[in-house]
């Protein structure tokens, strides 16, 4: 798709330039855009709407999201209990059968990740039993927002076309919005934040101070530790403004801010601090900390120490901790460059690739002096770079991340402005905490995606508006009548800023274009780039597993009477094809997914749920089939697994 994504680009310069002012009289007839523009409430209602419903008719062609990772199906649990009408489920009988991945069974039955995407899927399930919907629903709430973020930043028109691009880009097709790992929530709240951070900047209103708390509390409970520095950085910039122009002195400071943000982040810390309580019996302790307690021996981040060792109740979660959650430790520790090339390239990959890199490279290159050719020895340079995320390639590294950090200071340099340098400045911060962590996925960064969204239509803003150096006074005739043929437009320096304005004009279409090539692309089965929502499984090569499972889910549900099923893994399983998540109402579930534990130790599960037809499971067959069970077949599977 990059290679497709390239094409379309190179096309659209050739044609931009060749016919540049045949299509700019064409262009010439988009003032209605202003027109529409001013109608800024109109327009982030009809953008959210618009989103919706792309995402709808995206998955009516293809199809909707199927859980594949553990992210995905512990959400799903939240999603579920919340749906209930419950905070968190009781503990399990015998938990150890029921152990997964990202889930608490003590001190009771909940999802560890933070609540507000599990709110969005339960609002889908609850309303059309489609926890899906609550994912489109977050995805049209998060393009509205970010376009009424982006024209506090860049105004009216280029707001709708920044909102309508991000749109297509990762609002109607991406891992954000056609998955449940999240990604929009925490947009959702970056965007509210940033948008009212910068009205308030201006002018101090409570409905501003409403927005920007509201936001700061959904990043509290989406992305915490990404959201908690991304307010931390804004919030020095806009204490420095508050002190400068002495506004705690007035009453509209406390009556236009304080109190009405105030009133909302005490509401929003209760709310958080009674959920925490309900599900882990601590109110400053929420469930990802005991999580992490009970299950992790290696720390998030990485230049924490290790803990100490765990003994875990299944060879699947011992394998999983010890071996892939270590690994991905020790050698970010070991190969810390390598991996922030890496790191690096995920992000370059999902937020920019080859068209949004486009206005931010171009935007420097239109800069005169040093900046523009020191931009042009970059490029080269990641151009002759080998594959910087190659581990045995240390230099390699290091050279990677010199250049991500000149290419920083290039834009730093290049947008001169104040508030696209605190656009810098935040993203920057949040990107290095990421440089430090065990894991790192696109998503980690959303609360500071609205940012760089803003970066890349500012760098389209300036291609729209650059203009040529005048040229130098000249005294000879023939200088003279050079100088009068290009003000009349017969030579080549207009035509510059003209293919400059038509290449902004066809962006959106070129968007438009890739958005369809991917889904079509996806349509013939291909396996698609960091933008779609297959890229983030781990799963690509093998991901069909998850189908299976929900083609036998549904089967077991139409079956009459409660049904148990034991799934065995071999010893080399792997981990991240996961079949044992199950619902919130665990013990009265329809179908109940539980670990083979051996025949001895699964008769105890069987005493507590007599009423059940039993199943057994060999997950790691190329074709999983449902057989009676029976201790018999218990003990033959381990001893052909190997386990006896």
């Amino acid at each position: 798709m990059i290679v497709v994504q390239m094409c379309f680009v190179a096309v659209a310069v050739f044609v931009s330039f060749a016919a540049a002012r045949w299509l700019d009289r064409k262009f010439q007839r988009l003032d209605w855009l202003r027109q529409v523009a001013a109608k800024r409430r109109v327009v982030v209602a009809a953008l959210g709407g618009a989103t919706f419903l792309g995402c709808l008719l995206v998955a009516g062609v293809l199809h909707e999201p199927v859980p594949r990772s553990h992210d995905e199906l512990s959400y799903l649990l939240m999603s579920d209990t919340f749906a209930s009408g419950h905070v968190a489920n009781p503990a399990p009988p015998l938990p150890e059968f029921f152990e997964t991945f990202h889930v608490l069974v003590r001190p009771t039955y909940i999802s560890k990740y933070f609540p507000v995407q599990g709110i969005f899927l339960a609002i889908g399930e609850k309303l059309t039993r489609h926890p899906a919907v609550g994912v489109w629903l977050s995805s049209a709430l998060a393009c509205a927002a970010v376009c009424w973020m982006m024209q506090a930043w860049v105004g009216s028109v280029w707001g709708l076309v920044g909102g309508l691009l991000v749109m297509i880009q990762w609002g109607v097709y991406s891992y954000w919005s056609q998955a449940f790992w999240g990604g929009m929530a925490a947009a959702l709240g970056g965007a509210l934040f940033f948008g009212a951070l910068r009205r308030l900047w201006e002018r101090l209103s409570w409905p501003n101070a409403i927005w920007l708390a509201l936001g700061i509390v959904i990043l509290a409970n989406s992305r915490p530790l990404e959201g908690a520095l991304a307010v931390a950085t804004s919030a020095l910039f806009f204490l420095w403004r508050v002190w400068q122009q002495r506004q705690w002195t007035t009453m509209a400071f406390w009556r236009q801010l304080v109190i009405p943000a105030g009133a909302v982040l005490l509401l929003g810390a209760g709310a958080t601090m009674a959920y925490n309580r309900a599900t882990t019996g601590s109110a400053f302790q929420p469930p990802y900390v005991v999580h992490e307690r009970q299950y992790q021996e290696t720390p998030p981040l990485i230049f924490m120490g290790e803990r100490p060792k765990i003994t875990y109740s299944s060879a699947v979660l011992r394998n999983y901790y010890e071996q892939n959650e270590r690994l991905a430790y020790t050698s970010t520790r070991e190969f810390f460059a390598c991996s922030v090339v890496q790191i690096m390239e995920d992000w370059w990959g999902f937020y920019c690739g080859i068209l949004f890199s486009l206005p931010l490279i171009v935007a420097v290159l239109l800069r005169r002096g040093w900046v523009c050719y020191a931009q042009i020895a970059v490029l080269a340079g990641f151009l002759l770079l080998p594959a910087g995320a190659d581990y045995n390639n240390m230099w390699a590294g290091r050279a990677g991340v010199a250049l991500m950090v000149a290419q920083v200071v290039l834009l730093w340099f290049a947008f001169d402005e104040l508030w696209p340098r605190i656009a810098i400045s935040i993203t920057a911060a949040v990107l290095l905490l990421g440089w430090v962590c065990k894991w790192w996925f696109p998503h980690y960064a959303a609360p500071v995606a609205c940012l760089l969204w803003f970066l890349q239509i500012e760098g389209l803003r300036r291609m729209w508006h650059w203009r040529s150096a005048p040229a130098p006074v000249v005294q000879d005739r023939a200088s003279r009548r050079r100088k009068l043929r290009q003000a009349s437009g017969r030579s080549g320096a207009p035509t510059l800023q003209l293919g400059l304005r038509n290449l902004v004009c066809l962006f959106p279409v070129v968007c438009l274009l890739a958005l369809g090539a991917r889904v079509g692309f996806r349509m013939r089965g291909g396996t698609e780039d960091r933008v779609s929502p297959e890229w983030q499984t781990l799963l690509t090569d093998k991901d069909e597993w998850s189908l299976k499972r929900d083609a036998l889910k549904r089967w077991l549900e139409g079956q009459p009477g409660p049904q148990l099923v034991f799934v065995q893994y071999v010893p080399i399983h792997d981990a991240y094809m996961e079949w044992v998540y199950n619902g919130a109402d665990l013990v009265h579930a329809k179908v109940i997914w539980a670990r083979d534990l051996g025949a001895e130790h699964n008769r105890l599960l069987l005493q507590q749920m007599p009423e059940r037809k039993v199943w057994s499971l060999a997950a790691d067959k190329q074709w999983p089939r449902l057989v009676p069970y029976s201790e018999d077949v218990a003990v033959a599977r381990k001893v052909a697994s190997g386990e006896l």
